[in-house]
């Protein structure tokens, strides 16, 4: 099955000095890894620098949940700042 063109765009502030705390984007292989923010199986798709700008589009590739965090500072932002959300895109009946 070709699935249509489904993104996810991420804008944040690129790092603009020493005590800025930048963000980058990783995806979490499943449900469990996204609730304990355990990001040693995750996979980085976007730079402390990508966010910037027009940010950048994140191709979602099949209908199942897509789970994503910050994986700075060892993943305190997805533990502390909750900094993690996750996308399930659904297919539209015509």
């Amino acid at each position: 099955m070709i699935l249509p063109k489904m993104v996810a765009v991420f804008k944040y502030d690129p790092p603009s000095g020493p005590d800025s705390r930048p963000h980058s984007v990783y995806l979490l292989p499943n449900l469990w890894s996204f609730l304990k923010c355990d990001l040693r199986r995750a996979k980085r798709v976007a730079t402390t620098t990508q966010g910037g700008g027009e940010g950048f589009e994140f191709r979602l590739k099949n209908w199942g949940p897509h789970y994503f965090a910050c994986g700075e500072s060892n993943g305190i932002h997805c533990n502390v700042g909750m900094m993690k959300f996750f996308v399930l895109p659904l297919p539209r009946w015509y």
